[in-house]
């Protein structure tokens, strides 16, 4: 018997219960200082994600669940710093997963993913050079490629962290760079628009997605810019006569599209083309970590908490087109504060995260 699913993460309110069911896509044991276990999860289904805390007294009777399960799920939602918490009162690891409609428990992009690859195909059928043509051709015309980059998420959790993901994230820097290439005149227009299709192709083997997004082992030791730099290098070889500087320049602009090397390039950009693809990654990354924090704070909260990746708090509210009375805007002025001692906690993981 189907289990249906009718509450969803996004219709949870402060001061509202749930009896739902949910994925599990993290789970940490804490401890009190009178060394008491309590613990914490991140619940998820396809419409987001919210924090969850068992206190002691639920999580002694909780039974067992990890990460990766399906529970159903009693609690109050309260607030937490400018945020919805989930306060359970019970949890129960569901054993027949057959139950359930897999696609409900999966975060996913919010657009339509057929349309986005249709027109990421009307860039590939723009580009005029041979040889870089039949390179993109040779990955898009692969089944099981075109399936996996339509389903592949961007992140663990910074930007474009869905189903869907990849292919929104590769779509708008594609998008923005063919702009760019009618402004500046000394642009290679097919070099680059191949650089921004193919720049982030690596995380479909650095990432695996089955309810929450997991760095695989090849994506810990190597890293999605490497694996990208072989699986395009592997087709380049197979392509006779293909120019060496073209596919230098090809090569270099995955090498240096995150920037610095801090950040996980083997290269810094040396060409126009690099240049482009780096910024506008950048960019796009920026402005998809900033809509899932605006997404998931839902209007609750003017500033959001300490952002690890910005390293900053960000403000949330809406643009007022209309004049307050004086003190209107520090409303919530302490949400979103952060001492140096709790900044401190937030360890830089730009790479793990995928920060673009």
């Amino acid at each position: 018997m189907t289990i249906k699913k009718e509450q969803f993460i996004s219709d949870l309110k402060i001061g509202e219960n749930t009896d739902s069911v949910f994925a599990v896509a993290r789970k940490q044991i804490r401890k009190k200082k009178n060394g008491e276990e309590y613990c914490t999860v991140t619940l998820q289904d396809k419409k987001g994600s919210v924090e969850g805390v068992l206190w002691t007294e639920t999580y002694n009777t909780a039974g067992n669940f990890d990460q990766g399960d399906f529970v159903s799920v009693r609690g109050d939602v309260k607030e937490y710093r400018g945020s919805r918490q989930l306060v359970i009162s019970s949890i129960k690891k569901i054993e027949n997963k057959e139950d359930l409609n897999f696609s409900d428990y999966v975060k996913t992009t919010g657009r339509d993913i057929d349309e986005m690859f249709s027109e990421i195909t009307g860039y590939i059928s723009s580009i005029e050079n041979p040889h870089l043509r039949k390179l993109i051709d040779m990955f898009f015309s692969d089944k099981k490629f075109v399936k996996d980059f339509k389903n592949a998420t961007a992140a663990v959790k910074y930007h474009h962290a869905f189903r869907g993901g990849l292919l929104e994230h590769t779509l708008s820097v594609t998008r923005i760079c063919d702009t760019l290439s009618g402004i500046y005149d000394n642009l290679n227009h097919d070099l680059l628009i191949s650089g921004a299709i193919l720049h982030d192709i690596g995380k479909m083997k650095e990432y695996r997605t089955v309810v929450n997004t997991k760095v695989t082992d090849e994506g810990k030791l190597i890293g999605h810019i490497i694996i990208g730099y072989g699986l395009i290098l592997e087709k380049i070889k197979q392509i006779k006569g293909f120019p060496v500087d073209l596919g230098n320049r090809l090569l270099h602009i995955i090498l240096s599209h995150h920037g610095q090397k801090e950040f996980g390039s083997p290269k810094q950009p040396k060409i126009p083309e690099a240049f482009i693809v780096y910024h506008v990654d950048y960019l796009d990354a920026d402005i998809g970590g900033y809509n899932i924090i605006l997404e998931e704070n839902k209007g609750r909260a003017d500033w959001s908490d300490y952002v690890k990746n910005f390293e900053r708090s960000v403000f949330l509210r809406e643009v007022e087109l209309s004049d307050h009375e004086e003190g209107e805007n520090e409303k919530k002025a302490s949400v979103g504060k952060v001492d140096s001692g709790e900044k401190q906690i937030y360890e830089k993981d730009r790479e793990q995260d995928g920060l673009f």
